[in-house]
Formats: structure tokens, sequence, C-alpha cells
């Protein structure tokens, strides 16, 4: 941990209101069409982390891990770190709807917010200083997906329809109310208010607006003009209360009158050669880049903030030609998702496609995808970009936690970075071990489209069973995590009586 972040915490701790944010990892900047990390240009290749600020599946019956714990938030910011990330994107905040039956938001009503939602960003924010990942944060979906929810389940908590979202006057004060509650929220573990945090990279309106008209069959012509209105009052809003931090469009309105806009910082493009195939539209990823890029040249920073569901070699020209043909300051593949506190991974199957989340280092489950590859891919162009060479890959961290399951099974809290693990069995607990299983695997799910709305999904998944213990004796298990640059320490012993 370094020293500029312990103090960050202890002056917090002590209760100092004026905690100021670490010198040595200054705010980032736009000057014309590009990032700037103080005086040195910001490119980045990584992964979307849209499960930073809630879990949307795989919740338990207590509701419990709806909110990623410590462990789960260092798993996925050590995985980013491991392929070379130096930024990454989260999902939008999350609103209340009464089909979720209950489960914890960030809005639960009309200007309310749940403070443990938000101490869970403060860890965020605390942890990504640590692993040096700058923070791309939309404020609201333009869509309505279960446990998330968007612009018209937060119009709904004023009793207005969800078109008010964009014109209502007194819908569009509750919005800035939030995004004043937001940029002025202290953090309880730094002291630093979040306006005041260059853990955030870019603080975005929200997600994939141009969706919204066409998820509800509209004319997509007036409402370009009232999604651009809107942008343009909430982005100014931004600036006036938040200057220090750039501002990300989100889509949805004319993209010349975003370039044009003095509160704009930064363009995105989601490219997806799945959906554009299914739209008619180009599916080839490199050349919708340069001519992104083209449109932005000299006028604003574009970034590539999600993209995917493509080949193998489709991924790679697109990063070949934002690294080589462009100046765009990255591009972020869709999606990352975490280790469990409570053993294995959470999963997500993207739109009923072969393609599921993306688990670093990669596993066989992923061979559909290319999992592994990709993220090699990945891993090779994020250094390339940035000018660096590839480094020795580290060695998995920390140690797993075995996890007992009753009937001779078992699961485990992985290891970052562990490609597989090692399990031993001794008749003591100081030994002597004998080893049971090697080049087991906790990535072991491959229909995750069943998987992931099914009731099994809620708990955790078995990844091991010991049929071959002698009945009735009471035996004693440790587990390691291996990848190819050596293995973590042993768990905890666990002891358990067959």
């Amino acid at each position: 941990m370094h020293r500029c972040f312990l103090l960050f915490l202890l002056l917090a701790a002590a209760g100092l209101p004026g905690a100021p944010a670490a010198e040595s990892w200054p705010f980032i900047t736009r000057r014309g069409d590009q990032l700037y990390e103080g005086e040195r240009v910001f490119r980045t290749f990584s992964l979307t982390a849209p499960n930073l600020l809630a879990h949307e599946s795989q919740l338990r019956a207590d509701l419990a891990n709806r909110f990623p714990d410590e462990y789960e938030i260092r798993d996925l910011f050590g995985a980013l770190q491991r392929v070379g990330g130096r930024a990454t994107r989260t999902f939008s905040f999350t609103v209340f709807h009464p089909d979720d039956h209950g489960i914890p938001v960030h809005i639960p009503a009309r200007r309310t917010y749940n403070e443990e939602a938000f101490r869970c960003l403060d860890r965020v924010l605390a942890l990504a200083r640590e692993y040096e990942v700058r923070l791309i944060i939309p404020f609201i979906a333009s869509q309505s997906f279960a446990r998330v929810r968007g612009v018209d389940e937060f119009a709904a908590l004023a009793g207005k329809p969800g078109s008010a979202f964009w014109t209502d006057p007194e819908v569009k004060e509750d919005f800035k109310h939030f995004l004043h509650f937001v940029l002025n929220r202290r953090n309880t573990l730094t002291g630093v208010l979040y306006k005041d945090d260059p853990a955030i990279l870019a603080w975005q309106l929200g997600n994939e607006f141009g969706s919204y008209p066409y998820d509800r069959q509209l004319d997509p012509k007036p409402w370009s003009r009232l999604i651009l209105a809107w942008s343009l009052e909430m982005a100014t809003y931004l600036k006036q209360q938040d200057p220090r931090h750039l501002v990300m469009e989100a889509g949805g309105c004319d993209r010349a009158a975003l370039l044009q806009a003095d509160a704009i910082d930064i363009i995105s493009d989601h490219l997806y050669e799945y959906w554009n195939r299914l739209g008619g539209r180009p599916t080839e990823l490199g050349p919708l880049a340069r001519a992104g890029w083209a449109e932005c040249t000299g006028r604003k920073v574009l970034l590539i903030d999600e993209f995917g569901l493509a080949t193998f070699a489709n991924q790679r020209e697109l990063l070949r030609t934002i690294r080589e043909d462009t100046r765009i300051a990255g591009a972020l593949l869709w999606s990352a998702r975490s280790h469990r506190r409570d053993g294995g991974w959470f999963y997500h199957n993207e739109g009923g496609t072969p393609v599921n989340s993306f688990h670093v280092p990669g596993f066989a489950t992923g061979a559909a995808y290319d999992e592994t590859r990709v993220l090699d891919l990945l891993r090779r162009e994020a250094y390339a970009v940035r000018g660096e060479p590839v480094p020795p890959r580290e060695k998995p961290a920390p140690a797993p936690v075995l996890l007992p399951l009753g009937a001779g099974g078992f699961t485990w809290r992985g290891a970052t970075g562990a490609s597989s693990y090692v399990l031993e069995r001794a008749p003591d607990p100081d030994g002597p071990w004998t080893v049971i299983a090697r080049d087991l695997q906790d990535s072991v799910v491959t229909d995750v489209k069943t998987f992931e709305s099914s009731p099994e999904s809620a708990q955790p998944v078995p990844l091991y069973f010991d049929e071959e213990a002698p009945a009735g004796a009471t035996c004693h298990y440790r587990i390691k995590g291996v990848n190819v640059a050596g293995e973590t320490a042993y768990s905890p012993v666990v002891t358990v009586r067959r």
C-alpha cells in the first residue's frame, strides 16, 4: 500500500475533514482531443467493471451480497491491474422499482439515498487509489434493467411518467439534487469529497441514451433534441459544481452539437460486432473506430467505453487500429466479474450469445469466446498503448480460503490471478499432507444463461467433492492457488468430520 494512501486513511481516521488527495496521483485532464495524467498523455486498454457499484444477480436470499465487499472489490481491481488496465467503467446507480422486491438500491425514494450503497462506493474509491485504477461512473441508465433500473424509474419517484425525466422541471431538479449529493459526498474512509477525488477519471451523464427511443418504439428524431437539451443542461451543472472532473456524454443525440459543447470533454462509443449485425450495421470494429476518431480529432477526446461480442480477429484489429492509427484515449472490453466472497465467481451472460463475463486470467469454460486468448491480447495491447514493455506475470494473491459445503463438498474464495488450485488432505492439522487434486479451476459454469437466472445461482457453487476420504474419519484440508509465475500461501486449515 502506498505511503500517501496510508496517510490519507490516517487523516480520515483522525477525523480531519480536509484529508488531501495525493499529489503524486493528479486528476486526469483534457487538452484538446487527448487525456493527460500530469504532463503525460493518458491512454488505456482495460475492461469494464459493471458490478463495482452493485451485484445484479446471484444475490443471496438475505441480500447481504448486494453490494461488493472489500475482498470482491480488491479482486476486481487486482484483475484489472494484472491485465494492464489503468481505468474502468462502472455501471449506473440503481433506482427503486417495486418489481425488484425490496432489493437495496442507491436511490430508494425521491431525493433519498442509501447510505449502505454509498459506503460501498466509498470503499471502491479508496481502493482505486491503491490499485491505481481510475473510474468512469455513469449516473443513470436509459434502460430499465431489473435490479438496476433507470430514467423511467427515476421519474416515477416523483409520480411522473418516464418521458418526464427529460423535460419536467421538477424531475430535472430532482436529478440535480442527486448530482449535488454525489459530488459533495464526503468519503467515510478517506475524508475526501467525491468532487475532489482524482480516482474518478470522469462523470458520465448516463448509459446508452441512444437506446431510449428504440427500446420504447418511439421516433428517435424528437427524442434526440430532448436528450441533447437535457445532456447540455446537466453537463453544464456538473461543470459548475465540479470543475475538476471531466464530463463524458452518453449518446442519444446530435454528436455534432456535443462536439461543440464546452461542458462535454469526452465522446463515448460502444462498438459491438454482434449487436451491429442484428441491426444491419457494419460489423468491422476498426473502421468504426477510425470514423469516430475522424469526427473527434482536434475537438474532443474519444473513448470506446464498451466493446466486444466479436471474434478474436475483429477485437485484435480494433485494438491495433486504436493504438496505431488514431489517438483515441482507449477502449474498455465488456466486461469483467469478480470472485465471489462465498466461493467461485460472479457470472453474467451477454444477451443470450456465447459470450459470458470475463474472469481473469481466463479459463477453459470461456473457450467459446476465446476468454484466455482475448485477455492475453488485451494485456499485451494495454502495455503497448502505454509505450511500456509487457512485465512478467505476478504470482496469484492472496491465499485462497477453503469453504466446506457438507457431503464432502468444497468451494473456496479464490486468489486473484490464479489459473488453478492444488487441494491437500491430512489426518492431522500438522500433516503429513497428501495432494488429492491438482489443476482444479474455480470458473466452472458454462451454461451461464441458464445458471444466472436460476435459484441455484444464489448459492455457492461446489467446486470439488472428496469422494475418497475415509468414512467416519476427521480430515484436514488446505488449498493453494497457482499460475505460471508461482503460487499463493496455503489457505487456513479446515477440519471436516466425515
